[in-house]
């Protein structure tokens, strides 16, 4: 598991000290200090809550990478077209039948 340069290097990117990340999730400082410096016994519960501020999978927060079998949660949209569209239907006839 890489949670202890995943966990640091999040917390860095988004700009939280371990004691914010402490104060926004209630877990102890000193907990998430453990996670960093490799000793740590992980409680689920409380992986999830830094997962939900981080804004990341518990997977990706545990090994540093998206997990493959899980499907992208966002999608987005790129215009590929952009202006008026003039649509025109035709019914088809057979000659000699209605």
């Amino acid at each position: 598991m890489k949670l202890n340069k995943t966990l640091t290097s999040l917390c860095k990117s988004k700009g939280l000290t371990l004691a914010e990340l402490s104060r926004r999730t209630a877990i102890p400082k000193q907990t998430l200090h453990n996670w960093t410096i490799g000793r740590r016994s992980i409680n689920p519960d409380q992986l999830k809550k830094v997962s939900q501020v981080l804004e990341v999978s518990v997977h990706y927060l545990l090994y540093g990478e998206n997990d493959p079998f899980e499907a992208p949660s966002e999608v987005i949209l790129r215009e590929i077209f952009s202006g008026d569209v003039r649509v025109t239907l035709h019914r088809i006839e057979r000659k000699g039948r209605r």
